[in-house]
């Protein structure tokens, strides 16, 4: 499982060799893109959302007191922004899906020597429904344990562990949906869950990486995805070659 781990975080050095010599520049920008749209969105979302609990809170404490404005609304800030940013890597796994999907086949067929791909505008819908469907059923899975592992820190013995397991978490699941871009062309979605279960250290690898870039602002919706996806494509066609040997 170290040794996976390991491989996952390494891969990227690999994938950013290899994006440079196919030219396959551009996907940065179409990434950057769709990234500033979904956080614009978020961040009006936020915009929107915090006056509203703000008032409820206020309104529901039993104090009146002066500074109880400003402290309720910088709370309220502070966890509608972490709830955005906690959900902004799986609207990014979602929405560039067809295009990450479109890259993933490119860098397969670069490095196996296949021709054939797959028409994009086909795709585009049974794409994002599988992302849906994947990111989706790993999101309640990240939310049940980390509500876990929080109660768990409640306990002094276990919490200097928590919270690296908590990013241990949401990397495996982010690592698993940048999996699934290459996935989706070799199996059937439980398949694919099987697939995933088996290789946990490679995936967190992928994925903690790919938190950490995303992280950047701005500059993280750029470099993220598509570095993922080469990392895990180049990662996957090298154990499923090692699965038929």
């Amino acid at each position: 499982m170290i040794s996976g781990f390991l491989r996952g975080i390494v891969a990227y050095l690999d994938a950013l060799g290899f994006i440079s010599r196919k030219g396959f520049g551009r996907y940065f920008l179409y990434s950057g893109l769709i990234g500033l749209v979904i956080f614009a969105i978020c961040g009006y979302a936020v915009y929107l959302v915090n006056p509203l609990i703000t008032s409820w809170l206020e309104n529901a404490l039993p104090w009146d007191l002066n500074w109880l404005s400003a402290v309720s609304s910088w709370l309220t800030a502070g966890v509608s922004v972490l709830f955005f940013i906690s959900i902004f890597k799986y609207l990014m796994l979602i929405f560039t899906a067809p295009l990450m999907s479109v890259l993933s086949e490119k860098v397969e067929n670069e490095i196996t020597g296949n021709i054939d791909e797959r028409s994009f505008i086909m795709n585009v819908i049974p794409e994002l429904i599988r992302a849906l469907r994947i990111n989706l059923r790993n999101i309640i899975r990240e939310i049940f344990l980390t509500l876990l592992l929080l109660l768990l820190s409640l306990i002094p013995l276990f919490s200097v562990f928590t919270g690296i397991l908590i990013l241990l978490v949401q990397a495996y699941y982010a690592g698993f949906g940048n999996y699934d871009f290459w996935a989706e062309r070799h199996f059937t979605y439980r398949s694919t869950i099987r697939f995933m279960k088996a290789r946990k250290g490679m995936l967190a690898g992928n994925g903690i990486v790919y938190i950490f870039i995303l992280a950047i602002p701005v500059i993280g919706a750029f470099l993220a995805p598509p570095l993922a996806t080469v990392a895990s494509t180049m990662e996957g066609v090298r154990a499923m070659d090692l699965d038929h040997h």
